[in-house]
C-alpha cells in the first residue's frame, strides 16, 4: 500500500495475507528484505518492480508464488540561481532565472519584486530595491513531497545626479573657474 512510493521515503512494509514462511525477490536495483518483504526505497533504484513472494514445496503440494507491483519514483530536485544580480532598478527587461532540474515548478517572491510565476524572470524597473528570496517550488506528486529550493536577487536603486552652475549664463569676462553644484 502507499505505491508509488518517493526515493527518498523510509523503509515501507508489505501487506500479506495467508501461508507464513515464504521469501520475497525482486529484480536488482529494488532493496528488499527476503524475510520481511519490506522494500527501502530510499537506498532502491528508481523504477517500476515486480516483487514475488515464494512459498517452497513442503507436504506433496508444489512451489507457490504470488506476485506484485510498485514503482519508487526520483525525488525532484532543482536548482535556480540569478546570474546577473545584482541587477540595476534601471533594467527595463526581464532578467531570466538559470534553473535546472524538475521543469514545471512555480516561482514567487516577496511583495516588492516583480517576477513570473511561470518563467522566474524578474523586471528590476518594475521592483523596489532591495534584496529578495526568490522561491522555485515543484508541488507534491507521484508519491514525492513537494520540494522548494531558492535563490536571491538584489535589485539596486540607480545612481540619481543633478548638477547646476549658479550664475549661470556667465559672461566670457568672468575670472576664474565657476565651480559646479550638484
Amino acid at each position: 500500500a502507499g505505491s508509488p512510493f518517493c526515493s527518498n521515503a523510509a523503509t515501507q512494509s508489505v501487506t500479506r495475507t495467508g501461508t507464513t514462511g515464504g521469501t520475497y525477490s525482486s529484480t536488482a536495483g529494488l532493496s528488499i528484505n527476503a524475510s520481511t518483504g519490506a522494500v527501502t526505497p530510499s537506498t532502491s533504484t528508481p523504477g517500476t518492480y515486480t516483487v514475488t513472494y515464494t512459498i517452497a514445496a513442503a507436504g506433496g503440494c508444489p512451489v507457490t508464488t504470488a506476485t506484485t507491483s510498485l514503482t519508487i519514483n526520483p525525488l525532484p530536485v532543482a536548482t535556480i540561481s540569478y546570474a546577473g544580480s545584482p541587477f540595476c532598478g534601471n533594467v527595463s527587461s526581464g532578467q531570466a532565472v538559470t534553473q535546472t532540474g524538475t521543469v514545471g515548478g512555480v516561482y514567487a517572491a516577496p511583495a516588492g519584486l516583480r517576477i513570473n510565476a511561470t518563467t522566474g524572470a524578474v523586471t528590476p524597473s518594475a521592483s523596489t530595491p532591495g534584496t529578495y528570496t526568490v522561491t522555485y517550488t515543484i508541488a507534491a506528486s507521484s508519491g514525492c513531497p513537494a520540494v522548494a529550493v531558492t535563490a536571491s536577487v538584489t535589485i539596486t536603486a540607480p545612481p540619481t545626479s543633478t548638477i547646476a552652475y549658479t550664475g549661470s549664463p556667465f559672461c566670457s569676462n568672468t575670472a576664474g573657474t565657476q565651480a559646479v553644484t550638484r
